[in-house]
């Protein structure tokens, strides 16, 4: 269900109608539904999007994931694979222009971080684009102050963010276009990655486990 939906105005150019995703990050408003759904979520023990048992966790067994990849951070410097090893890297491929989910589990990600402590400081939060048009260097660098301090927005060309999704097994789609060009939804795989510190995948996160599970679970491979 799209959160934001009551919050739609009654003209197209309010700065806060979710058809116009620009202004959609720019209304105070969003973000206080989005942290007031983290808060909900976690008071209600994760069943505002439902709980994961171990047995469906373990359902899926991704050894085959990650891989080389080449892409540039919202700084504009070219990094790769290599940059992040001797560290765990936890990843989340999502795409800025998303109305609601993509924040929420970038605010869960940061949330997890801040519970490991000193331990976290092992660990390099990092999402990665599936939205490359919109999501140039410059959009990242004003959207990643929102999240963790330490968490680095990669991007690149529509190749390079082909081959590290295929990389990671990440499926994403572009949807149809609205009334502008940039006005669109992209479908993509919804999974929080953690890698070892030689590139290897360990765990992986589902939509609805909460911050302090998940920073349990990274805990144990610290």
């Amino acid at each position: 269900m799209d959160l934001f939906r009551q919050l739609k105005p009654p003209n197209d150019k309010d700065p806060g109608n979710p058809r116009d995703p620009r202004g959609l990050r720019r209304n105070p408003l969003i973000w206080v539904v989005v942290i007031g759904a983290i808060v909900l979520y976690a008071q209600a023990d994760g069943s505002l999007f439902g709980n994961l048992d171990d047995a469906q966790r373990q359902a899926v067994h991704l050894t085959d994931v990650g891989g080389p990849f080449t892409l540039t951070d919202h700084h504009g410097r070219a990094v790769t694979e290599q940059d992040f090893r001797g560290s765990h890297m936890l990843i989340y491929f999502g795409y800025t222009y998303c109305p609601d989910i993509c924040p929420t589990e970038l605010m869960v990600m940061s949330r997890a971080m801040d519970m490991l402590g000193e331990e976290g400081k092992k660990v390099e939060p990092i999402f990665i684009t599936v939205d490359p048009a919109r999501d140039t260097v410059d959009w990242l660098a004003d959207f990643m102050p929102n999240f963790h301090p330490r968490l680095t927005g990669l991007t690149g060309s529509e190749a390079e963010i082909a081959n590290v999704a295929s990389a990671y097994k990440v499926y994403f789609k572009k949807g149809e276009e609205g009334e502008a060009a940039d006005d669109y939804p992209v479908d993509h795989t919804d999974i929080i990655y953690l890698m070892g510190p030689d590139g290897g995948f360990l765990e992986h996160f589902q939509r609805g486990q909460r911050p302090a599970e998940i920073a349990q679970l990274i805990g144990q491979h610290l």
